[in-house]
């Protein structure tokens, strides 16, 4: 059964159909919404975000398999121009009730089946905060800001780079090393 961009309003999905029954299995496609208190320097997540994947009800629980899209607002690490991003990240993760580990097994955090439920808001928060960079650019190129007047070297040479040095190290500014 395909579900075709169910808006999910709160991340959850129920799965009771598929509850021990291994090698049943269930294709979605949702429209999510960000997570709760997901907030990164230098990038927005709109929404909606796209989830398209199945989900197998296996011996030790079931199986979320699929690819999240987004579209993400960055700020370039290095001019602080805005990029917009789409980003497709696949993701494979196993959810277990808690009744049927084993006592010395433990559930990571955010993937327990509960009231025949899953809630998705760990898979697309874990899924997303490792899609987005950690320094954007807007181009491998980018020459960024001039650190001492702001200019955007991309577009203008500001001249301040050439004559700027730090001063702590002007007593080794004669120094000359033997080849």
């Amino acid at each position: 059964m395909l579900m075709t961009a169910a808006p999910l309003t709160d991340l959850t999905v129920q799965v009771a159909d598929l509850l021990d029954r291994p090698g049943a299995s269930r294709e979605v496609d949702f429209a999510l919404p960000v997570p709760d208190g997901f907030d990164l320097p230098l990038a927005d997540v709109a929404e909606p975000v796209g989830f398209r994947g199945v989900i197998e009800s296996v011996v030790d629980g079931l199986l979320v398999r699929g690819e999240l899209q987004a579209d993400i607002s960055l700020l370039c690490s290095r001019c602080l121009r805005e990029v917009n991003d789409r980003r497709r990240v696949d993701v494979v993760e196993m959810f277990a009730d808690p009744a049927d580990v084993d006592p010395d097994d433990e559930i990571e955090e955010g993937y327990e089946i509960a009231q025949a439920a899953l809630h998705l808001d760990a898979l697309v928060r874990d899924a997303l905060a490792a899609a987005i960079p950690y320094q954007p650019r807007c181009d491998e190129a980018c020459q960024g800001l001039c650190a001492r007047c702001g200019a955007d070297l991309n577009t203008t040479a500001c001249g301040c780079a050439e004559t700027d040095y730090d001063p702590r190290w002007e007593g080794l500014r004669g120094l000359r090393l033997p080849e």
